[in-house]
């Protein structure tokens, strides 16, 4: 089958216009969030191996969508994620987010358990409403106006420690023109987000893709998620290990398909 050149649309959204790419065609749609800092562009590579139509999209604030003055939250992207899908995938999906795309994933499954036929976490935080209270507020101030320009190239430095530099160089490129106000109102959310809603509100296919299983990851915290652990990988993992995370994602999809 030819491959389907992309296709960059807008959609309108709750709080703006939302930017997407849509790539392939057939199967089942896969919808895929970005995390942060990041935009749609993180996915192009995964987009563009798929042989089934996928679509990616900038959260509003980030990227070329629209919607700068917020409301940001893990709540406020999967209003996002309703509104593009409403308009891209209206028959069941699978979804796919990385790091904070993740928990906005989770969410959306408890919200919305009908509309997917799979969940797929990339590297997802656990249950961070766990964080003591003076140590949220001590990392959260590091992304206030005032400290945020000194500190938002060391936050991510943990993150890379595994990082090819070509990774390493777009993350950094997409900190650095990403606005600080979305990113520090989506991270502040996490704080308030419990991930656990989404095994109650979804039974259906659910696995993990991670490179870190610490006690902080989604995976770490729940010894029964279905997982799979890239070898010498970074948080991106997409980037730093683009074949397997393919040969992952691709066998995820056929297990939806098969339980379709």
């Amino acid at each position: 089958m030819k491959q389907k050149e992309p296709k960059t649309v807008a959609v309108t959204g709750p709080a703006g216009r939302l930017m997407a790419t849509v790539e392939g065609d057939g199967g089942i749609p896969t919808l895929f969030v970005h995390g942060i800092p990041a935009d749609r562009t993180l996915w192009a590579g995964a987009q563009h191996g798929l042989a089934t139509r996928s679509i990616s999209f900038d959260l509003r604030g980030l990227g070329e969508s629209g919607g700068a003055h917020g409301p940001f939250g893990v709540e406020a992207a999967v209003e996002d994620v309703a509104a593009v899908a409403d308009a891209l995938a209206p028959e069941k999906f699978v979804l796919v987010g990385h790091g904070f795309g993740g928990a906005v994933a989770g969410a959306f499954a408890a919200y919305y358990p009908e509309r997917l036929a799979g969940l797929l976490y990339v590297e997802a935080p656990g249950d961070m409403r766990r964080t003591p209270k003076a140590e949220a507020d001590a990392w959260l101030e590091n992304f206030s106006a005032a400290k945020y320009g000194a500190f938002h190239e060391h936050w991510l430095a943990p993150l890379m420690l595994e990082a090819k530099e070509s990774t390493r160089v777009l993350v950094m490129k997409m900190m650095r023109t990403s606005r600080r106000e979305p990113i520090a109102g989506y991270l502040e959310s996490l704080f308030h987000h419990d991930p656990g809603e989404a095994f109650e509100g979804f039974t259906g296919h659910t696995h993990a893709l991670a490179a870190t299983t610490g006690p902080e990851t989604l995976v770490g915290s729940r010894p029964s998620l279905s997982r799979s652990v890239a070898p010498h990988a970074s948080h991106w993992l997409m980037l730093d290990s683009a074949q397997w995370f393919h040969t992952e994602l691709v066998r995820f999809l056929g297990q939806c398909r098969h339980g379709h």
